[in-house]
Formats: C-alpha cells, sequence, structure tokens
C-alpha cells in the first residue's frame, strides 16, 4: 500500500472570519454570500503560516485486515442520537436534501442540518476555519489537495478502526486506498467526476456518424468534430465540431487518461511537463482550433462562457464536459430541442487504458477531528460516502463506491428511463458517465499541488493566447514547477 503525502507542506489559515451560522433541522443556510458552487476545482490559500498540530492517539499500524460482510449501516440505527452539521458545495434540490431524507429514515434520532459554502479559494478558507473552530461536523471536501491539507492539518478524525470495525475496505468499496496519511484514513474517498464529450446527436446523425463509439482516440474525434462543422460561403466556420470545456486546467486530463496516477509528475517527483506529452496535447488543440474545427477555448476563458452553453445553443456540436446532466431537463435556462449522447474521453494513443473513463476521485467525505457526536457524525459520513452517495449524480457529479445501481442512477436524476429517454442517450448515459467499473485516474503524489495547478493555468493562457509557444511555455512551466518542488523537500 502505497502511502499519499508523505512529505508535503502543511499550512493553515491564520485570519479571523465571521462566525458561519446553521440552518434549522434538514435545512440549509449558506457559509458565504456566493452561490454555492461545484463547478470548479477549489485551491486552497497557501500564503499563511505552517501550524503545529497534536494528533489524536492512534496505534501505529493500520488496524488488522478487513474480514466479513461490510456494515453499512449500524445494527441498531434507531438507538442512534445526536446531531450532525454538514457542510456541502450541493443545495437541497441537487439530491443534499434527498439523501438526509433517506438517513433519517433509517437514523430518525440523529438531527442532521446542512450549510452551503463556496467551493473557491475564499470558501475552503471559511471551511477550513470552521473545522478549526468546531462549527463542522461533516464536510463533503473538494479536491486531493484541499482534503490532504486538512488531513496533514489535524482538522479531519481518524477513521481507520472504525472502517475496520465495519468490515469496510477501501479498494473494495472505493476502487483504491492511495487517499491515506501516513497509514491511516481520514476521508472516504466517495464523491467522483466522469470526463466526456457530450454531443448533440441531431448533429452526429445528420453528420452519417453510426453508433457513439465505446472508445475512440483524439484523431477520430477531432475526425468527427470536422465533419460535424459548418462553413459559410467565406470559409467561415458557423458551426464548430467540438470544443475543449471551460476550465483551463481540462487539457491535462490527456495526461491523467495516458498516464493513470500523478499526471503532473516524473516518477521521481519532479514536474513532466517537458516529456513530450504535454506539447502533443497542446499543439493538437490549438491545431484544431486554427483549422476552425473546434472552438478556441481562450475565448471561452476570456469571455467568461461555458462549453455547455454553447452545446445548448448550437454554437458547437460536442463539447467535452463533465457536469452537464445537470442542466439537461432544465430548458427554462438552457433551451434545446435535442438528445444528449455522451461519448468516452479520447485516447491520445489507439490501445492505450483510458484511465478517464472511469470515475476520478473528486470529492471525500470527512469528520471533524472535534465533533461532539462522533458516532452520529461516522454514521452520517459512512452513509453519505455509500447508499447516499447515489445523489451526487443529481449535481452532476459521480459515485465511486462500487456498489452503485446504475438502474437506480438512472431513476434518481431523470424519474425513469422512459423519461430519460427523452433527454439523453439512456446507454451511452450508463456506459460513459455511470462508467462503473472502468479504470479511473488517481493521485499519490501532491507535492506543492496548488502552485503547479496555478501554474498551469497561468502557462495555458500564455500559451492558447499565442504569448508564448507551446514549447517555451512548457520549458517555462516545468522549470517553475520543479522549483516548487524543490522548496518543499
Amino acid at each position: 500500500m502505497q502511502k499519499l503525502m508523505k512529505a508535503v507542506s502543511v499550512c493553515v489559515a491564520v485570519m479571523m472570519l465571521a462566525a458561519c451560522g446553521g440552518g434549522g433541522s434538514g435545512g440549509s443556510s449558506s457559509a458565504d454570500s456566493g452561490a454555492a458552487s461545484g463547478d470548479s476545482n477549489a485551491e486552497i490559500q497557501e500564503s499563511i503560516a505552517s501550524s503545529t498540530v497534536t494528533e489524536e492517539s492512534v496505534s501505529d499500524s493500520t488496524a488488522a485486515a478487513v474480514t466479513g460482510e461490510p456494515r453499512y449501516i449500524n445494527e441498531n440505527p434507531e438507538a442512534l442520537t445526536g446531531k450532525v452539521r454538514f457542510w456541502t458545495a450541493f443545495d437541497g434540490k441537487f439530491g443534499t436534501q434527498e439523501m438526509i431524507d433517506e438517513f433519517h429514515e433509517r437514523y430518525p434520532n440523529v438531527e442532521v442540518e446542512y450549510l452551503i459554502y463556496k467551493n473557491s479559494t475564499e470558501g475552503n478558507v471559511t471551511a477550513d476555519m470552521a473545522l478549526f473552530s468546531g462549527d463542522i461536523d461533516v464536510i463533503l471536501s473538494f479536491g486531493t489537495h484541499n482534503t490532504a491539507s486538512r488531513w496533514t492539518n489535524g482538522m479531519l478524525a481518524d477513521i481507520t478502526d472504525r472502517m475496520v470495525r465495519d468490515n469496510l475496505d477501501l479498494k473494495k468499496e472505493w476502487g483504491t486506498d492511495a487517499y491515506k496519511y501516513e497509514d491511516r484514513v481520514y476521508a472516504f474517498p466517495s464523491g467522483g467526476l466522469s470526463i466526456f464529450v457530450a454531443i448533440n446527436m441531431d448533429r452526429w446523425n445528420a453528420a452519417g456518424m453510426g453508433a457513439i463509439p465505446d472508445a475512440w482516440t483524439w484523431d477520430e474525434y477531432l475526425e468527427a468534430c470536422r465533419k460535424m462543422t459548418e462553413w459559410d460561403a467565406s470559409g467561415k466556420t458557423t458551426v464548430y465540431g467540438g470544443t475543449d470545456f471551460n476550465q483551463r486546467d481540462y487539457w491535462t486530463y490527456s495526461m491523467r487518461q495516458t498516464k493513470g496516477v500523478d499526471a503532473f509528475y516524473t516518477a521521481d517527483g519532479r514536474a513532466d511537463f517537458d516529456s513530450g506529452l504535454a506539447e502533443t496535447i497542446l499543439t493538437r488543440q490549438l491545431n484544431a482550433e486554427a483549422e476552425g474545427i473546434f472552438y478556441q477555448k481562450i475565448r471561452l476563458i476570456t469571455d467568461g462562457t461555458r462549453s455547455r452553453d454553447f452545446l445548448f445553443d448550437g454554437t458547437v456540436s460536442s463539447c467535452v464536459e463533465s457536469i452537464i446532466t445537470r442542466f439537461v431537463m432544465d430548458t427554462e435556462n438552457y433551451p434545446h430541442d435535442f438528445k444528449i449522447g455522451y461519448a468516452p474521453y479520447p485516447v491520445n494513443q489507439a490501445g492505450e487504458t483510458n484511465y478517464a473513463s472511469g470515475n476520478m476521485p473528486n470529492s471525500f467525505i470527512c469528520i471533524n477531528k472535534n465533533t461532539q457526536d462522533m458516532e452520529a457524525a461516522y454514521a452520517f459520513a459512512k452513509f453519505a460516502a455509500t447508499y447516499g452517495s447515489k445523489y451526487m449524480y443529481k449535481a452532476g457529479h459521480t459515485s465511486t463506491w462500487s456498489s452503485t445501481d446504475p438502474d437506480e442512477i438512472v431513476d434518481l436524476v431523470f424519474g425513469s428511463k422512459e423519461e430519460a429517454d427523452k433527454w439523453v442517450d439512456v446507454n451511452s448515459y450508463i456506459a460513459n458517465v455511470l462508467a462503473i467499473s472502468a479504470p479511473a485516474y488517481y493521485e499519490e503524489n501532491i507535492a506543492a499541488y496548488s502552485e503547479i495547478t496555478s501554474l498551469v493555468d497561468e502557462y495555458t493562457d500564455y500559451i492558447l493566447a499565442g504569448e508564448m509557444s507551446v514549447e517555451t511555455g512548457l520549458e517555462q512551466l516545468n522549470q517553475l514547477a520543479d522549483e516548487a518542488i524543490d522548496s518543499q523537500r
């Protein structure tokens, strides 16, 4: 078993924040004035001081191997009492309230209230301070870097022995045991993200593309984009065949697809932006944009436009996406009259394992180390990471839990399979969004991760805007990433 973050620079916020109030039982309030968002990966603020923490007494090594049947629900759940304050980025209508309601059916004497925090730099600093001050019992924590910062700073409860007691094995239940700290477990890695190509099926069929492929390369996807692109008499593109997702770092998912683990790093822990793979990916994208078959990503970034907006309004025929399903039935805000199809994320070379095809770990259920009702908090966290994780699909995210039932998810998200068929290609949704048991990328090394992701964003802009060549931009990015890694050794 490999350990995550044997040596990482840890930091805590040293600042005064206003106290955050909670909502009523099963209700919600807001942790900050901005709208809640699960769209973007948060970056923890790191221009803050280091803190020494005292770990609670734990055994020197992980408890005995898990044996026996897993216990997802306590043997006598009605006897459990307590109050749980749950912080999440998802409003009640995106599955949070339904999850709490189902939990209450099992544990009627545990009170749960939820509070929405913004998944942003500022929102995560607020959440960190609320963890330290004891205002959170359970948190849905986004991003490996945010979550790892919380466990290394002593904010999170060690749940190793409770998981052994309940016969819960990380690999069997959630597909990986990589997300540990010093061989102890501080988080359920239960929230995932599927990356796929969303397709306007009217355009796809009009281009004579046939069945949605089970697998394809980037060359094959761009050929499909070429066939779905429309030009006017002057040669100007009027409908683009495709576009990337609007988030700056999404081109790095092609690195994740090929490498499977630690996309930003070499095997010996150095930065890996100059090995040729990153150059191939960015050059390919810029060439497609220059040809006019791929909408320019720099325009999405500078204009603040979302790729899904252009898919729904017909500007593009397809786009790389991850959470579009949340909006498919919202025709008031996203009017459209075509079905959405879901193709797998393309591979760089034919025959490669597609590590971007599965549900990549994206969010974690964690318990505050200083929660007052530990057994109630653990019961809720365990439920949210297993039976309750299906509600992540209502927010456009996914679950990494191995016992997720695809048929149940279709009914949960769309109401029924018949209703789903009005909006999406159901088979491709099951195959490429639910993607149960498909290979999935994960991370073991996150040294200087926040600094590196900031550098990726910065140099992506330089390269896509033409201010730097791909080669020069990646060379400088790699050098600065190596310096950031060295600064933490």
